[in-house]
C-alpha cells in the first residue's frame, strides 16, 4: 500500500503565472485531472503528480471518514489539459517520485518519452535507498539493481532533474544522485557550510545549490558530477537587492528567510508578507503577490515547483483509439498506461 505524507495530504495546489508587468493567482489549474492531487516533480512542459493516498489505519484517514485507495500517478500538460494515467505494477515505489522527459527523445529514438524514478527507503536498514524506474517506452516499471548507501534523510519535496540526473537534497548538507540512464547512483556533499535556508534548483543546464547565511544569499554551481566540483557563481547580500531594486527590506528577518524554489537563475522566497522573486542576472527584485492571497500558509514547507511551458510538450499524448471504448470506466482504474485525452478549456 502506498502511503501518503500526511503533511502533504489534501494541500491547495496555487499557479502563480509569471509577467512582466503583473503576477495572478490560479487555484484550478489542475481542475481537468479526475481527482485531487499532490504535484510531485515537472520537466520540460509536464507536471507529474499523485493521488491523494489515505492508507488504512491512518488516523488522519479515520477523523476524514476517507476509504484507502492504491497509487495513481498522472503525467499532465497543465497547458493543453492533456494527462496520462498509470499504476506501479512488478515493483514497490516510493512517495518521492520525479519526472525525465524527453520531447526529442534519447540515443536513437526521436519519438517523445519520459521516466519516472521513484526513491525509497529500505524498511531494513534506513541508510539503503533503492529506486523503482518506470520508462514510456517500455510501458513498465522495474526494480533497479542500484542500492545506495546513504547516511542522511532525504527530502522528499526538493528534487530536480538536470540533464541525465535526478538529485534529492539531504539532511547532514549532502545531496543523493541518480543517473537515469546507466541507473547508478552517488552521494555528493555541498559546498561551503551547512544552512537552514536552503534549495537545489537547475539553470541553464547545470544543477544548482541556494544557501543563506545571516544576510548573504550564495548560489553554487555543480560544475562536475564525476569529481563532485562546484562553484560559486553569485553571492549578495540583502542590501544590495534591496538597494538594486530601490525596495526598503532592511527590516526583515534574514535569518528566517524560507526560500522556495531556484529555476534559471530566478530565486522565489517570501519576504515582508509578500511572494517575491529575485533575478540574479538582471538583479531585479519583483513583487509577484501577497501571501495573504494564497490559500495555504506559504511558510509551512511548502512543496514548490518551477513549471517552464514549452511547446515541445504539445500533442505528446495521442489518443488510442483501442480506449475508446473504454472512455466510461473510472480514469484510476489503469492497469499499464491508459491515456485520456481533455479539449483545452479557457
Amino acid at each position: 500500500m502506498f502511503k501518503d505524507n500526511v503533511d502533504c495530504v489534501s494541500r491547495p495546489i496555487t499557479y502563480i503565472p509569471l509577467h512582466k508587468n503583473k503576477s495572478f493567482i490560479q487555484n484550478n489549474i489542475l481542475n481537468f485531472l479526475p481527482e485531487e492531487v499532490v504535484i510531485m516533480s515537472s520537466c520540460n512542459g509536464l507536471l507529474c503528480c499523485r493521488s491523494c493516498i489515505h492508507p488504512i489505519g491512518d488516523i488522519y484517514r479515520r477523523v476524514r471518514n476517507r476509504e484507502a485507495r492504491e497509487l495513481v500517478i498522472y503525467i499532465c500538460n497543465p497547458m493543453t489539459k492533456e494527462w496520462i494515467a498509470l499504476k506501479p505494477e512488478g515493483c514497490g515505489v516510493g512517495d518521492s517520485i520525479g519526472l525525465a522527459f524527453y520531447p526529442f527523445g534519447y540515443s536513437l529514438n526521436t519519438r517523445p518519452i519520459f521516466k519516472l524514478v521513484s526513491i525509497q527507503q529500505s524498511k531494513v536498514d534506513p541508510h539503503l535507498y533503492s529506486f523503482a524506474v518506470y520508462s514510456s517506452q517500455k510501458g513498465s516499471w522495474t526494480t533497479s539493481k542500484e542500492v545506495c548507501h546513504c547516511r542522511y534523510q532525504i527530502y522528499k519535496n526538493n528534487k530536480v532533474f538536470v540533464g541525465k540526473m535526478f538529485n534529492w537534497l539531504t539532511q547532514n548538507h549532502h545531496i543523493l544522485s541518480f543517473d537515469v540512464e546507466r541507473e547508478l547512483s552517488k552521494v555528493i556533499k555541498l559546498p561551503g557550510e551547512a544552512s537552514s535556508s536552503l534549495i537545489l534548483g537547475c539553470s541553464e543546464g547545470y544543477l544548482h545549490y541556494v544557501c543563506v547565511h545571516g544576510e548573504d544569499f550564495s548560489v553554487w554551481m555543480l560544475k562536475d558530477y564525476s569529481s563532485s566540483e562546484w562553484v560559486l557563481k553569485y553571492q549578495v547580500t540583502l542590501f544590495d537587492i534591496c538597494q538594486e531594486s530601490y525596495t526598503d527590506l532592511t527590516h526583515c528577518n534574514v535569518k528566517r528567510c524560507l526560500i522556495l524554489a531556484f529555476h534559471e537563475d530566478l530565486l522565489f522566497m517570501p519576504m515582508d508578507r509578500c511572494l517575491f522573486s529575485y533575478n540574479f542576472r538582471s538583479r531585479k527584485l519583483q513583487q509577484l503577490c501577497y501571501i495573504s492571497m494564497l490559500q495555504y500558509l506559504i511558510l509551512s514547507n511548502p512543496t514548490v515547483i518551477p513549471c517552464s511551458i514549452s511547446l515541445t510538450a504539445a500533442g505528446v499524448f495521442k489518443e488510442d483509439q483501442s480506449d475508446e471504448n473504454k472512455s466510461s470506466e473510472d480514469p484510476r482504474d489503469v492497469s499499464s498506461l491508459k491515456i485520456s485525452k481533455r479539449k483545452r478549456t479557457c
